[in-house]
């Protein structure tokens, strides 16, 4: 049995209200791997108070392109794990605020040494106020 390694990403972040302001959309982090990996899977949680209208994204993928920003479609193309969540109501489970992800067995995404990884994050305030968000996910792999 291979032994199972993980990477953390984290941020705290808030979304102004008001036109022009209200979607933010960019790279949290990049990660290169020291060594060659398979990556077997992805947890993503996306918090934030309940809101009217609020939208939470984070993917992660092997391409940096945020555009075209219109509806955040450069953080949904190309992504290897992906979770959104839209804030309407009240959660009603852990299900609305983590995501576990894993490949099937004996499968996962080749990532080469140094080979970038990208984790992208982005969020739509609808709102009239600022809203604060917590966007994280861990990464799980095996060495290649």
């Amino acid at each position: 049995m291979k032994e199972v390694f993980h990477k953390n990403f984290h941020i705290l972040e808030s979304v102004e209200s008001g036109k022009g302001n209200r979607k933010r959309m960019f790279i949290l982090d990049t990660w290169k791997p020291p060594q060659d990996i398979w990556l077997i899977g992805c947890a993503i949680g996306l918090l934030c108070i309940k809101s009217d209208n609020f939208e939470i994204y984070l993917a992660v993928s092997k391409n940096p392109e945020l555009e075209p920003i219109k509806y955040l479609v450069g953080l949904k193309k190309d992504w290897l794990f992906y979770q959104q969540r839209d804030v309407y109501a009240y959660s009603t489970g852990i299900n609305d605020l983590m995501s576990y992800q894993f490949l099937p067995e004996g499968h996962g995404f080749l990532i080469k040494k140094d080979e970038p990884i990208y984790i992208k994050v982005g969020a739509v305030n609808l709102t009239i106020n600022t809203a604060e968000y917590d966007a994280f996910c861990n990464l799980y792999y095996t060495l290649a």
